[in-house]
């Protein structure tokens, strides 16, 4: 099983950024991307796990071509782009996934979903689908590689909730074994 995390923005446009660390979605989930490949190394024999970031330059869907291209050329089985939430209501708060659609993305966001919310204990937003009718936040990433892809917002890092589900660093451990341990479980049944 070949497993691509790609992680969510990029060095030149890091996403939202956490008041309580100061860590933005770039930085965050580059240690959490790092964190699930020790453990898919550790734990699960049978998988491999590689990290993409995307690559500054030519413009968001340049970005998000250019990084799922290269998950291709690697033929991953699945994909996983990392980020986190965040919003102007500090009450926003929970756990969502991102998936296309397709019978095995959304089983992939399913059991992603499942280990993310039993680990954080945070509102289970669900799994919401972005396809060519829907479109919206994160589609792009959805569509634009063969593999089944999904797109992850474990928390809202504008709410204190949030924000203490995820800071320490045994949270962030758990949170990486919640994801790699939901795409193990969903890869075995493709």
């Amino acid at each position: 099983m070949k497993l691509a995390v790609v992680v969510g923005h990029n060095r030149i446009s890091q996403g939202a950024v956490r008041s309580d660390t100061g860590e933005s979605e770039f930085v965050y989930n580059t240690d959490l991307a790092k964190k699930m490949r020790d453990i898919a190394g550790e734990q699960y024999p049978d998988l491999k796990l590689k990290i993409f970031h995307r690559t500054p330059g030519g413009g968001y869907t340049s970005e998000i071509e250019r990084v799922y291209g290269e998950v291709d050329q690697w033929n991953a089985d699945a994909s996983i782009e990392l980020h986190f939430n965040s919003a102007g209501d500090p009450r926003a708060s929970g756990t969502e996934t991102f998936s296309s659609g397709s019978s095995r993305s959304v089983r992939l966001a399913q059991e992603v979903q499942m280990e993310m919310v039993e680990t954080l204990g945070l509102r289970d937003r669900g799994v919401k689908i972005r396809n060519s009718r829907t479109k919206g936040r994160g589609y792009l990433s959805l569509v634009s590689g063969r593999a089944p892809a999904i797109l992850v917002e474990p928390f809202f890092a504008s709410s204190s909730l949030g924000r203490a589900a995820s800071d320490e660093q045994s949270e962030r451990m758990a949170l990486a074994e919640a994801i790699v341990e939901g795409a193990v479980k969903a890869m075995r049944h493709f």
